[in-house]
């Protein structure tokens, strides 16, 4: 079965940072917001003089896995493009391809540009295919036609020169952003790296990590095709495409921008089966602060039960930064605890090593459960630290509380030996 999605066919053009679907079998037009394509917001990129104009022309073909086990062809994505090298007033068109395997899992997309945009014959122009991941990050580039680049006087690209090459256009906040393909020179001039023209291209030139020595234009032209809103597009179509199994394989990945991505992706999805938020759980434990936080914003989308027995178990077993982490999201979440909660947290008083981590936890106390006595009891051992200063926090939230005889001739004690400091 085919499915094409094509603007051509649609009763109005797109405004721009619009999708316009169209599939053929209703003939109805669907309309996705750029509010959707800003959904990942920390994976987005800023504008960098390349437009995706709004549309994607999208013929999409529905395959079913081979029985040879091969994966299926690749999809073809028509693109309005607007580089900054074109001197277009308007858009031109592009195919994007997505490649996917046997299980219909998108693996990578790719697009055939030419190596630089040339005005006169100076030019060596050959084909180069950039492949981007699907999460938009540019992994490596290829010639289909053949041929390789070259630089300043028609020598090829050495091994060190690609290697350099692929360095720039991963590089999303290169200096090549804040250049104009008119500062840069003439493409003939600029093939050849002698010239430049302004003060924005001069300091390009001057920055040797940015370019790679006789092949400005070059480095130039592929940055701006690398990195631009095509990579918005890219991550939009893969948001869609994705199940929430391939996201848990994401989960996996070890690699942080996929973890980040398929936890937000589950969280909006409401994905709430045990599998998906034992998975999450392992990453939160087991993963940096950032992965704990989104690990967190899941467990809060799925209501009170799920956050306060997860937020209770990864307290126990985190270190000092997530713990930290933990503690500043009880004190802002509107969820209510179930009862008891704040007095089993409580338990761990003992075994916090820093102030900061007591003074949260204490202050967590007095604003979500004052007057417990079971915190008081869990508190009064604090008392005793070798560090004064969380004796001292021990000290001023003991005060505010009713204690038993005991418990204030513990308190007095306390304020008796360190009468000068306190």
């Amino acid at each position: 079965m085919k499915l094409e999605m094509k603007i051509k066919d649609a009763i109005s053009p797109p405004r721009a940072g619009e999708i316009k679907i169209h599939n053929a079998s209703t003939k109805r037009p669907l309309m996705r917001s750029v509010a959707v394509m800003n959904k990942h917001s920390h994976l987005r990129r800023r504008r960098r003089g390349l437009t995706v104009a709004g549309a994607v022309l999208f013929s999409c073909v529905l395959f079913s896995m081979s029985q040879t086990g091969q994966p299926p062809k690749p999809v073809e994505i028509d693109i309005l493009v607007m580089h900054p090298g074109l001197n277009r007033s308007e858009a031109t068109e592009w195919i994007l391809f997505q490649s996917s395997d046997e299980q219909g899992f998108p693996v990578e997309y790719y697009l055939d540009v030419p190596s630089v945009i040339c005005g006169d014959s100076q030019c060596d122009i050959i084909t180069v295919r950039l492949f981007w991941d699907p999460l938009g990050n540019v992994v490596r580039y290829s010639f289909p036609e053949g041929g390789t680049l070259t630089k300043r006087g028609h020598k090829q690209f050495t091994d060190a020169d690609h290697s350099k090459l692929l360095q720039i256009l991963q590089d999303r906040e290169s200096s090549m952003k804040n250049v104009a393909a008119t500062d840069v020179v003439s493409p003939a001039e600029a093939q050849t790296g002698d010239e430049i023209d302004g003060a924005s291209g001069a300091t390009l030139l001057s920055d040797k990590s940015a370019i790679v020595p006789g092949a400005v234009y070059t480095c130039y032209n592929l940055w701006h095709w690398a990195n631009s809103d095509i990579q918005e597009t890219i991550l939009s179509i893969s948001e869609d495409k994705m199940t929430n199994e391939q996201l848990l394989q994401y989960l996996a990945s070890e690699r942080q921008e996929r973890m980040a991505f398929a936890i937000e992706q589950l969280t909006e999805r409401g994905a709430g089966d045990a599998a998906t938020t034992q998975a999450v759980f392992e990453l939160a434990l087991q993963g940096n602060v950032e992965l704990a936080s989104r690990g967190l914003e899941y467990f809060e989308s799925r209501g009170a039960d799920t956050y306060y027995v997860a937020i209770e178990k990864l307290f126990a077993q985190s270190a000092e930064k997530q713990r930290v982490l933990y503690l500043s999201s009880l004190n802002a979440t509107d969820l209510e605890a179930p009862a008891g909660f704040y007095d089993r947290l409580s338990t761990s008083l003992s075994s916090l090593e820093s102030y900061y981590e007591v003074h949260l936890l204490l202050n967590l106390m007095n604003a979500r459960n004052p007057s417990s006595a079971a915190v008081a009891s869990n508190t009064l051992p604090l008392l005793e630290s070798k560090s004064f200063l969380i004796g001292r926090k021990a000290y001023n939230f003991l005060m505010e509380e009713e204690l038993a005889p005991e418990q204030t001739a513990r308190l007095d004690a306390f304020q008796q030996k360190n009468a000068d400091r306190l």
